[in-house]
């Protein structure tokens, strides 16, 4: 680990995790008003709002460790939508498996996070990935539920 106890890697991966958080804000949007069960619609604006608070809490943690987070990434957008617009081809269960993976490494992403906060004595830092990783872990969960039960095509 390097001098600053591996500060410098977290914060590279937190700078990841930011990038995924704004993706999956974009494509819960788009399958939100995209969807044609309105079940799943109400899951995913669900989903979108909570991911913004998610983004939210993140980008408050990354300017109080110094770091200058982006608002928005195009390229996440774009690959949003282009998931989005696949699911009347291909159906949403491959689109929602993809999300619930996402969701569960994102979860993960964050308990290592909240540990390395934990052990370098940032205690409020620790705290606050360790919920974020427990939203996520819950984003898994109500995923798993539609990849499990969604119409095979």
């Amino acid at each position: 680990m390097s001098g600053d106890g591996g500060r410098a890697a977290v914060l590279a991966e937190m700078r990841r995790a930011h990038l995924a958080e704004l993706g999956a804000r974009a494509l819960y949007g788009w399958l939100a008003r995209l969807g044609r069960d309105a079940e799943l619609r109400r899951l995913m604006e669900g989903l979108e709002d909570e991911e913004a608070q998610q983004v939210e809490r993140l980008v408050v943690l990354m300017r109080a460790l110094g770091e200058r987070p982006r608002q928005t990434s195009r390229r996440r957008r774009v690959v949003s939508a282009l998931l989005a617009f696949s699911t009347p081809l291909f159906g949403a269960r491959p689109v929602l498996r993809l999300c619930e993976e996402a969701e569960g490494t994102a979860s993960r992403w964050y308990a290592h996070f909240a540990e390395h906060f934990r052990l370098t004595g940032a205690a409020d830092a620790a705290a606050t990935c360790h919920s974020l990783s427990q939203i996520k872990a819950h984003h898994a969960q109500a995923l798993r539920a539609w990849v499990d039960n969604a119409p095979h095509r």
